[in-house]
């Protein structure tokens, strides 16, 4: 049995895991040059070259870490900026599929499959935009026709992947993952006061620099996050969510969520999409 004094401790390591991670999802995204690169880019290297991750997560990690790069290309103009943020979006795609092909093939997790394609093709609602305009810092925003678009689909996201988290890995790993996916919320609320330049439209590009934080993280340290963030009464939470009511449920609540994003956006102009220069 765990004593409180275990359990205070994991939580007090959980609380202070996340801050670091909304921290460095937020500097990474606003300088992709000075802060994507010590926090995203030469970690994720470095993870490949000197641990020992299996072939899935060293394939994980190096699209990852790809995209990390091309930022920093695009930051830098060595292309219209723009045309990245068109690929993010299409790779959001891919990801998602990636993990949803997991969940119905190997996992044969039919109700969360049943929500990524759902996430996926909500995608469609949303549209990034490269910030050229932007007071400080130098990146992108993603978001629907309304905010509340970009809000709904976020939430569908997010219960969509945890749930994949938790057949995929240890209930251990799956709080880490809590911490991974509240960053991206956590950090639109904070950049709240940024008005059109930040809040929910942040979210995307938080996300995205999250995963990868939380891909270099879990290889280069998964015996430290197993140990660490075990918790019981976690661990008994994790097993509830797995049952068939809660995993329909869940399915549910995402084609809602998923379908009032689509109605949403064809009230207010459709899917709205124009192919990008390469070039400035």
């Amino acid at each position: 049995m765990e004593t409180k004094k275990r359990k205070a401790e994991i939580w007090i390591k959980w609380v202070m895991f996340t801050a670091a991670i909304t921290g460095m999802a937020i500097l990474a995204g606003f300088y992709p040059v000075q802060g994507n690169v010590p926090l995203i880019v030469i970690p994720s290297i470095l993870v490949l070259l000197f641990s020992k991750p299996v072939f899935f997560e060293r394939l994980k990690l190096t699209t990852l870490l790809v995209m990390r790069i091309l930022i920093v290309a695009a930051a830098l103009r060595l292309f219209n900026p723009q045309v990245y943020v068109d690929v993010i979006m299409l790779m959001l795609i891919v990801n998602i599929l990636e993990a949803t092909f997991t969940d119905l093939l190997r996992h044969k997790c039919y109700w969360n499959a049943v929500s990524g394609f759902a996430v996926a093709l909500g995608v469609i609602a949303l549209r990034g935009l490269w910030q050229f305009d932007a007071p400080f810092g130098d990146y992108y925003l993603a978001e629907g026709a309304l905010p509340i678009i970009t809000l709904l689909y976020a939430i569908a996201y997010t219960i969509w992947n945890w749930i994949f988290v938790t057949d995929e890995f240890s209930s251990s790993v799956a709080l880490m993952h809590v911490g991974f996916l509240s960053a991206p919320l956590i950090g639109s609320l904070c950049t709240l006061g940024l008005g059109v330049y930040g809040g929910i439209g942040m979210w995307l590009l938080l996300r995205a620099n999250s995963l990868s934080i939380g891909g270099w993280m879990q290889i280069g340290a998964k015996e430290w996050f197993e140990r660490e963030f075990y918790n019981e009464r976690f661990d008994r939470f994790v097993k509830w969510t797995k049952k068939k009511p809660v995993q329909i449920v869940c399915m549910l609540i995402n084609l809602a969520l998923i379908a009032i994003c689509l109605v949403l956006m064809a009230q207010n102009g459709g899917i709205r999409f124009e192919p990008s220069p390469l070039f400035l």
